[in-house]
């Protein structure tokens, strides 16, 4: 067996790490890594880049760190590696370019503490896998994101029967199209970058935002057993406003998409439509355009999403029922262990398009790092939106832990917006949120839209701020309307 060369011996630790592939390098306009507004819809002509913000190493090795666009501030830069095995840690020493008087490693809730050295670095214990967010000086600007991945397990071959396989290196990939028993594996150093060809026709030439849509870049459509995994990137950020979605998975059935990261979309990045028992674990996302959500769960069930961390400038995980019945609006979901930066909408929950009844849902034991959302009224971190006829009921929110939320903590909504399509309004009932930790002040949103079509029975199951529980509405900040049934605060012990 070939020894893997990019394995090394970290003290009583094992690391994997993945090198850069030839052909990225540091950007030339450093500005087009800031865009915002109209501007961030555009493409990014250099595709992902090397960052010149931060700098890796551990045990003396050099972990490849790149550049992303972000919706507010930025560059952010994201790098990752592999912590293989080993009973003791490693210390990550991350250098930044700037002087370092104080350091945060988000989120706070896996209590690390850093240390900042004279040489500018901050060091950081790690144990085995995890999701970080490092900041300096308590800047919001320009962080840094870390992806430490668990082993991987059952590695396909190259030539391995039913497998296509990406090895180490820089892959331009206009589309991919997967069937039964199909593997697409991205090594750990491969980078696909997806474009357009100039003769591919567009599916739709002018959608609502008068852009050309084509077909998605990595589809399952129709499809049943099928792995999409890898530590491999996906670039999609060389492509035009609204041009692919990342991945569809449609009409399919045992799904397993693992360990990818994902950069620039210019769309959806994970889009999940009529499918079942699927998947999604340890992906680190990165979305600045509008409409580039992280992972949307549409009319499905059986879904299970764990271990990622998401970036975006538009809803992070969300689940929706864009068909109406008598298809599954969506049922039996689990999100957790998920940490997530939000620059402009929502982080969790259920919102927007809501034809069917959706039941049985469960985000639980994820960290919002950051919720800085700027559209409209009904964003926040926790969200149940309905806008349209179906039915929510039996979803349940536990031990969310909330650092930074810029407009609404909690959030259950009826009303209709721009997406829209049932005349007839919904409803939202029998809801739970359980341990539920916010920041002091922020305040929760509870507004059904008639006496016919209500918000109720939703219990609020020990809400913390500040370190302390709160007891009353009133301390808690609640806003509600007349069309509220049985909304209540409960003590925990």
């Amino acid at each position: 067996m070939m020894q893997d060369t990019n394995v090394y011996e970290i003290g009583s630790a094992r690391i994997r790490i993945y090198p850069a592939p030839e052909g990225i390098g540091y950007a030339v306009d450093e500005q087009r890594l800031r865009r915002q507004g109209e501007d961030a819809f555009a493409a990014d002509p250099e595709g992902l880049v090397l960052s010149r913000d931060w700098r890796i190493t551990v045990g003396g090795r050099e972990i490849p760190v790149y550049a992303a666009p972000v919706t507010s501030g930025g560059p952010a830069s994201f790098a990752s590696f592999e912590y293989m095995s080993g009973p003791g840690e490693v210390t990550l020493a991350a250098h930044c370019s700037e002087g370092v008087s104080s350091a945060s490693v988000h989120p706070l809730s896996r209590g690390i503490v850093p240390e900042v050295a004279e040489d500018r670095s901050v060091r950081i214990p790690i144990n085995g896998p995890c999701k970080l967010i490092v900041q300096t000086n308590g800047n919001l600007e320009r962080p840094l994101f870390l992806t430490v991945h668990a082993p991987e397990r059952d590695i396909p071959k190259p030539g391995d029967p039913g497998v296509l396989y990406y090895g180490p290196g820089l892959h331009k990939v206009d589309k991919l199209k997967l069937t039964k028993g199909q593997t697409l594996y991205i090594a750990g150093g491969a980078v696909l970058r997806a474009y357009v060809p100039e003769d591919e026709p567009p599916i739709d030439p002018s959608d609502w935002a008068k852009q050309k849509v084509y077909e998605d870049f990595i589809v399952a459509d129709g499809a049943e057993d099928v792995r999409i995994l890898g530590r491999g990137i996906l670039d999609l950020s060389m492509l035009d406003w609204h041009a692919r979605k990342a991945m569809l998975i449609a009409n399919s059935r045992n799904v397993q998409v693992e360990g990818l990261t994902m950069v620039g979309t210019s769309h959806w990045t994970v889009h999940l439509a009529k499918s079942s028992d699927c998947t999604i674990k340890d992906l680190t996302l990165f979305g600045y355009r509008e409409n580039s959500d992280g992972i949307d769960i549409v009319n499905s069930r059986w879904v299970t999403v764990e271990d990622c961390l998401i970036r975006t400038g538009d809803d992070a995980v969300v689940v929706k029922a864009m068909a109406a019945p008598p298809a599954i609006g969506g049922q039996d979901i689990t999100v957790r262990r998920c940490v997530v930066w939000n620059d402009k909408v929502r982080c969790f929950g259920i919102t927007g398009e809501t034809r069917t009844d959706i039941r049985n849902i469960v985000f639980e034991d994820c960290d919002i790092v950051r919720s800085l959302p700027t559209w409209t009224e009904e964003l926040g971190s926790l969200c149940i939106i309905v806008g349209d006829s179906g039915t929510i009921s039996g979803v349940r929110f536990e031990n969310m832990r909330i650092e930074d939320e810029r407009q609404y903590a909690m959030a259950c909504l009826i009303f209709k917006d721009r997406w829209s399509v049932d005349q007839e309004p919904g409803r939202i009932r029998d809801i739970v949120f359980r341990d539920i930790r916010i920041p002091e002040g922020v305040p929760s949103l509870f507004h059904g839209s008639d006496a016919e079509h209500l918000i109720e029975n939703v219990r609020i199951e020990g809400l913390y701020a500040g370190g302390r529980q709160l007891e009353t509405m009133e301390e808690a900040n609640f806003r509600t309307n007349d069309f509220v049934r049985e909304l209540s605060l409960i003590v925990r012990p």
